[in-house]
């Protein structure tokens, strides 16, 4: 079975779920104060709770080579897209340079890249997301920070932000690994359930997003299809280019692309709403880069699983 026949399956399963979660909204069971709870949920527990199950396995020297081989191309490839989002979105004239930027940098690896990665590769593609995320993080709260705010204010005062649950889960479950501590099975299958139900509402609170956008007025404009092919097709083109040089395992590289690919992340508009930046139009980006995912990640895993 091909790698872009199991990724079509896995975006229609999940366009499914995320049309529920806009009809549960439209028909007034749920409203945003209900997705924000979720969300809070969902990054604080139940995301967690997969990260810890997916480090549940036997530790050997190979994995964790292949761990740190994918933060190492990750950080790569963000290192590559911040310069091409430097040369395409120019700050001259350009008011809401610092959110397009921040969009096309960084992707909703959390929202979409698991659920879809744990559907393609299983908790051996969750458990190599989570260097990708790990890279993702450092750099949202230090390099997306400074970008939203510009260069004024206290760096170090942000690095707070940096250890939440998903980065604390991410340096438990290494730990385990590494020393090979499992849970006790009364504990183990309880997190392992909540850890289960990732896909579900991840795709529920992206479908109720979807459903409170504008996406009609964003779609009139030009400057939004620019940005959604820079994110959704030049990103991951020279993240393929990357991973097609270095000659790296295919679960990595696979890995690694599913998370470039992925549309606008939800924290980009979170940090344009803190910085009084404007998140409207971020919200309508990762909005309109989200629909348009559900055609260009197959194309693009259908040009991966050919050459990687």
């Amino acid at each position: 079975m091909s790698l872009a026949y199991i990724t079509v399956n896995k975006i229609m399963e999940m366009f499914l779920i995320m049309a529920i979660g806009a009809l549960i909204l439209k028909k007034g069971m749920a409203d945003g104060e209900t997705s924000k709870r979720l969300s809070s949920i969902l990054l604080n527990v139940i995301t967690p709770c997969m990260i810890i199950t997916s480090y549940q396995i036997e530790f050997n020297n190979t994995l964790l080579i292949s761990l740190m081989m994918t933060a190492g191309l990750s950080a790569i490839s963000f290192f590559l897209v911040i310069i091409l989002s430097g040369f395409l979105i120019r700050s001259k004239g350009n008011p809401d340079m610092a959110v397009e930027r921040m969009s096309v940098v960084y992707s909703n690896c959390g929202f979409v890249g698991i659920p879809l990665i744990s559907g393609v590769l299983g908790a051996e593609g969750v458990f190599f997301m989570t260097a990708y995320i790990t890279v993702f993080n450092i750099l949202v709260w230090s390099h997306g920070i400074t970008l939203m705010r510009g260069r004024t204010g206290n760096l170090i005062s942000t690095m707070k932000y940096f250890i939440n649950p998903s980065t604390v889960s991410i340096g438990a479950g290494i730990l385990f690994f590494v020393t090979g501590f499992h849970l006790p099975e009364v504990v183990g299958n309880p997190v392992s359930m909540i850890g289960d139900m990732n896909t579900p509402v991840a795709m529920l609170i992206s479908g109720m997003n979807l459903a409170e956008s504008n996406l009609l007025s964003c779609l009139k404009s030009p400057r939004t299809y620019m940005i959604s092919a820079a994110k959704l097709l030049a990103v991951p083109f020279i993240t393929l280019l990357l991973l097609m040089a270095v000659k790296v395992d295919r679960a990595i590289a696979i890995t690694v692309l599913i998370a470039a690919a992925c549309p606008c992340a939800a924290t980009s508009s979170m940090f344009a709403l803190q910085y009084n930046k404007n998140s409207r139009y971020a919200s309508e980006l990762m909005a309109v880069t989200t629909i348009l995912s559900l055609l260009t990640i197959p194309a693009v895993m259908l040009v991966g699983g050919m050459v990687l």
